[in-house]
């Protein structure tokens, strides 16, 4: 086997050596996720160009924590206990897509943009502070939450997309009740996503 299809396979199995790739997830109820997805029936952008996200790993990163050796993913959980504690659960209302990045390079996919409570922002910020140890978690960078609906291929042409107002008539809202560790797992035609923990969260 080449050095080169040694190092891909690695990169497939989304892991360094025998670390691997967790986030923290938000996961909208299944209705909620078909509703999204529906919503880019509206947006008059070729279906063909872009790959649209599976219903079951429709979701919003609150944070990226990366590559992780498997005998700390109990200090991650603590970690995240911590973070979450004396937080309720929260409302969350999808305000509007659009295309990301917004500025500079071409857009690489379509997201729906939700509106950014309290409980959300201080979760965000506190897991950032507990897992700051590269330049996706520093604290103060922006987090913007969205879910993305889909990615677009790479020979895709997009232009004049940035908003899609005609897409907006009943975007959902929901209720985050919990929270959710991830691992994700790469693999040629995209990532894999497996639940590692859930950590419920009390609505008031």
């Amino acid at each position: 086997m080449s050095r080169q299809s040694s190092r891909r396979k690695r990169r497939h199995r989304g892991a360094t050596g025998d670390s691997i790739r967790l986030f923290v997830g938000i996961y909208p109820p299944q209705d909620v996720a078909e509703s999204l997805l529906a919503a880019l029936d509206r947006v008059d952008v070729d279906p063909d160009s872009y790959r649209v996200t599976r219903m079951e790993q429709l979701h919003m990163t609150v944070h990226f924590i990366g590559q992780t050796a498997p005998r700390k993913v109990e200090d991650v959980l603590e970690s995240l206990h911590r973070a979450k504690k004396g937080l309720s659960g929260f409302h969350l209302q999808v305000e509007h897509l659009l295309t990301l990045p917004e500025a500079g390079p071409p857009p690489r996919l379509i997201a729906a943009e939700t509106d950014s409570p309290g409980q959300l922002r201080e979760l965000q910020s506190r897991l950032a502070r507990r897992f700051a140890r590269s330049s996706r978690a520093r604290p103060g960078n922006r987090f913007r939450p969205h879910l993305t609906l889909c990615r677009f291929r790479p020979a895709a042409r997009v232009t004049d997309v940035d908003r899609f107002e005609r897409a907006l008539d009943g975007l959902p809202a929901f209720d985050v009740k919990s929270i959710r560790l991830m691992k994700s797992v790469l693999h040629p035609k995209g990532a894999r996503h497996e639940v590692v923990a859930e950590l419920p969260m009390v609505m008031k």
